[in-house]
Parts: C-alpha cells; sequence; structure tokens
C-alpha cells in the first residue's frame, strides 16, 4: 500500500503527457496529445497513468495527470491522485499560473495548490492548512510544467544543469544530468531516446527519464531508485495523437 502511495505521488508529479483535444498553435513547444503508462512497483503491475497537454490558446496551456491503481492492486488499496495546471509560454520559457494536486487515500488527503503571480513576484502556496508566500524567480517551475520544460529544453538542444521548482510549501533545486542516449524496446517498437537523471543535493533517490526524439521528446520510460533499488518504474503503453 505505501508503495502504491509513493508511485502516485512520483508519476503525478514527474510524468507528462499530450492530449489532442485543441490543435496546438504552429509554435507550440510540444505536439498536444494524450498517453497511457503502466506503473510498475517491484516489478509487479500496481496502477496506470493517463496525462494530458492541451493547447488553450495561441501561448497558453493546460496539463492534467491522474493516476490509479488497477487489476490485484485496486483490491489491496483505494486512492488516487489528481493534478492540473494551467500556464503561457513567454519569453521563450514555460510560465505556471495556477497548479493544483489532489491526494485522496485512506491514509492521507491532502491538497496543494499554487498561484503564480508573476507581476508581484510571488507564489502563494499552500498544502492542506500549511500556507507560504515565496519569492517567484524567472524559471520556477510547478511539478507538471518541470516536464514540458524539459521536453523544450531537450528539442533546443540546451538542458541546464539545475532546475527550480515549488514542491509543496518550499522552493527546491533539481539536479539534471543527460547520461546519453539508449534504444528501448516498448509496446510502441524500438525507439531511441535520451536519458535524463533528476536528483536533490545530498539525496540518495535518483528519478531517471527518457525522452524519445521521434514523440516530440516525450517521456516513455520513468524509473526511481533509492540507495540503488528499483521503487518504481513507469513505461509508456500507448499514445493518442
Amino acid at each position: 500500500m505505501k508503495l502504491f502511495l509513493h508511485s502516485m505521488a512520483l508519476i503525478g508529479s514527474l510524468a507528462l503527457v499530450l492530449s489532442p483535444a485543441r490543435a496546438a498553435p504552429i509554435d507550440f513547444p510540444v505536439k498536444p496529445f494524450q498517453a497511457r503508462y503502466e506503473v510498475f512497483g517491484s516489478g509487479f503491475s500496481i496502477g496506470e497513468a493517463v496525462m494530458t497537454l492541451t493547447a488553450s490558446g495561441p501561448d497558453a496551456y493546460q496539463m492534467s495527470s491522474e493516476v490509479r491503481p488497477n487489476g490485484l492492486a485496486s483490491l489491496l488499496v483505494s486512492g488516487q491522485i489528481d493534478e492540473k495546471v494551467s500556464g503561457e509560454i513567454r519569453d521563450g520559457g514555460i510560465r505556471p499560473t495556477q497548479y493544483e494536486r489532489q491526494l485522496d487515500t485512506p491514509k492521507k488527503k491532502q491538497t496543494v495548490r499554487l498561484y503564480f503571480d508573476w507581476a508581484a513576484r510571488q507564489i502563494r502556496a499552500s498544502d492542506n492548512q500549511q500556507q507560504a508566500t515565496l519569492t517567484l524567480t524567472p524559471g520556477v517551475l510547478d511539478p507538471l510544467s518541470l516536464n514540458l520544460q524539459v521536453m523544450w529544453d531537450l528539442q533546443r538542444g540546451r538542458v541546464p544543469g539545475e532546475y527550480r521548482l515549488v514542491d509543496e510549501t518550499e522552493l527546491k533545486s533539481y539536479q539534471i544530468k543527460n547520461e546519453g542516449e539508449e534504444t528501448l524496446e516498448t509496446p510502441l517498437g524500438k525507439l531511441r531516446a535520451a536519458r535524463i537523471s533528476q536528483s536533490k543535493p545530498g539525496k540518495t533517490r535518483i528519478t531517471t527519464f527518457w525522452f524519445a526524439p521521434e514523440l516530440h521528446f516525450l517521456p516513455v520510460r520513468v524509473e526511481q531508485k533509492k540507495d540503488g533499488k528499483e521503487v518504481l518504474r513507469m513505461e509508456v503503453r500507448a499514445i493518442d495523437r
């Protein structure tokens, strides 16, 4: 049960998909589509993630993520995590405006809300009853928009060594390392993928993403390890354009 809750939190925060609900403008950084991922914990299938991104205007985007248990896991644990964010593309970067995450399980209920006030250079953050006002500087992201920014940076061939984002009510830095390319066997066939690892300074938990160039750098695999042992893995199963 605990493993599945960690799985939902990771996928909701780090995975990205796109959806075909609206046609994207020509200069939109990543083509909208929808993708489904299978979630594995300790080698067992424990859930499914369905995530979407739409172009809601010439320079605006909306993203959402839903994670649910499946099969035997649904008999052992109930719960869900839903995320959504809206934002805009401006000055060559991703600028979120409003983010929300709802976690509802028997053991934990959590609502995280982030409001990005770019004019006042402030972030109003809340985690259930805990609240904070944070300084907003260029480049700061929410967990979902982080993935869109990484995909766009990969397309432009300029991934920085560090990203800043809001994690619940705190600003944190994540180190990024480009580990080269690999060819993966997937349900979509063989895919060439750029391997990118993400970690926080001083922590032993490492998350690795495989972004496929021919799919506009959509992440086709996500793997998290702690102390060298796999905690969970997420693999793409289908994409609807």
